[in-house]
């Protein structure tokens, strides 16, 4: 799994992680609700596209010319 899937991840499993903990502090349901359609949009399309892709961590990026 290269850099840009595992980052992917932190956004699937972290922000709605963040959130709960929010929402079961305040008690207020409506922050992790709302979080959840956002981070599946924003993670999965990160990690399929990279996946797909096959980007690498290491790559290193040349000017031209």
């Amino acid at each position: 799994m290269n850099r840009y899937q595992v980052i992917s991840l932190v956004v699937l499993i972290g922000l709605p992680l963040f959130f709960l903990l929010i929402s079961i502090f305040t008690g207020k349901w409506g922050y992790f609700l709302f979080s959840i359609p956002p981070s599946l949009a924003a993670g999965l399309t990160g990690f399929f596209h990279a996946k797909k892709n096959g980007v690498r961590a290491t790559a290193k990026i040349t000017p031209k010319g």
